[in-house]
């Protein structure tokens, strides 16, 4: 018989609402991200301590976010972080789920889960999105758990890094290659601020991410943009320390028709991310996305020398980027899996 001594009692779990403005619990709960993070992906993109806390104790006009902590007996393991879209996406919520690898397994992310349904539907939302890392050809715990909990698969990322001193040797042939398509288009760049004169075209082309990138079985509906919510968002960055390198591509009438954009915070200089890349419909065709890329590339060495790492995601079935990625030697690392539940 099984000596009954030997089953682990579980604690009860509470979930509390975490005000961003106490430093101690909101250090705990970054930590906890870090910590879980650090166990169950390859490379540490993690946000850092400074850019966390001034992001969080930032008032949005965009996001309305909820800081959950999840305690036992009176110490935080676990972390969640839920985020509901102010403009557009009125259905739905995003939420990150974190458990500190000393308490995984013992029901902490699914009290935080549960919790964060409860929060989104105060706010009349009906849909949860969530993201779960896992390796290239495997599952992982966060995937396993996201499904136990009834996400369901709804696009799948290929997460890629690139060394960017080891792969410059490419550019010139690249950019060489790419100018010979596009002689009616030009490649400019700009750094935390759009020119005012491609404002328009970039919130065009912003607009147009949902319905011209892959986005699977998302249940996700075109943003709004406009040169507010534009300047809002450099605003935003300016005082958090988060830098944008962009390149965009213009018409011979002047008007943006692709743009490409990287991140890089001042408090963790030797990494950033690759965001979005989108050329607008009609103008494709023209090698304006490895153009963008190049140039963006060669911007980012030169304002942010000590950048030496890029990630990126692109989904599987989105051929023409993943062409352009595997050009600049971008190569995959692990899966981003989006996956949505009814709530």
């Amino acid at each position: 018989m099984r000596n009954p001594a030997a089953v682990p009692t579980l604690s009860v779990v509470d979930i509390r609402v975490i005000d961003p403005h106490d430093e101690v619990l909101l250090r705990r709960h970054w930590e906890i991200g870090k910590a879980a993070e650090a166990v169950s992906r390859p490379y540490d993109f993690y946000g850092s301590w400074e850019s966390t806390c001034l992001s969080l104790t930032q008032q949005r006009d965009d996001i309305e976010r909820v800081l959950l902590g999840a305690f036992v007996d009176e110490v935080m393991w676990g972390a969640a972080l839920v985020e509901h879209p102010l403009h557009d996406n009125l259905h739905s919520a995003k939420a990150t789920y974190y458990v500190h690898p000393a308490r995984q397994r013992q029901h902490v992310g699914r009290a935080l889960a549960v919790a964060s349904y409860g929060v989104a539907r105060r706010r009349s939302r009906r849909l949860m999105v969530t993201e779960a890392f896992a390796p290239v050809d495997d599952i992982s715990p966060g995937l396993l758990f996201a499904e136990a909990m009834g996400f369901s698969q709804a696009l799948v990322d290929g997460m890629k890094v690139v060394e960017l001193p080891a792969t410059e040797h490419l550019w010139d042939a690249l950019a060489e290659r790419a100018a010979a398509r596009h002689p009616d288009y030009r490649i400019v760049t700009w750094q935390d601020q759009v020119p005012e004169q491609y404002v328009a075209g970039y919130c065009t082309l912003n607009e147009m991410f949902v319905d011209e990138a892959p986005m699977g079985e998302l249940d996700v509906e075109p943003e709004r943009w406009d040169a507010e919510r534009v300047h809002h968002g450099e605003t935003r960055n300016q005082k958090t320390g988060r830098h944008i390198v962009a390149a965009g591509a213009v018409s011979q009438d002047g008007t943006l028709v692709g743009v490409t954009e990287i991140v890089v915070s001042s408090y963790a200089p030797s990494h950033g991310f690759q965001s979005g890349t989108l050329v607008a419909p009609g103008h494709r065709g023209h090698a304006l996305g490895l153009a963008m890329k190049v140039a963006n590339h060669r911007r980012l060495r030169a304002r942010f020398p000590r950048c030496l790492l890029l990630m990126t995601g692109n989904a599987d079935v989105n051929a023409a980027m993943n062409a352009v990625n595997e050009a600049l030697g971008y190569r995959e690392v692990e899966r981003c899996i989006e996956m949505q539940r009814p709530i």
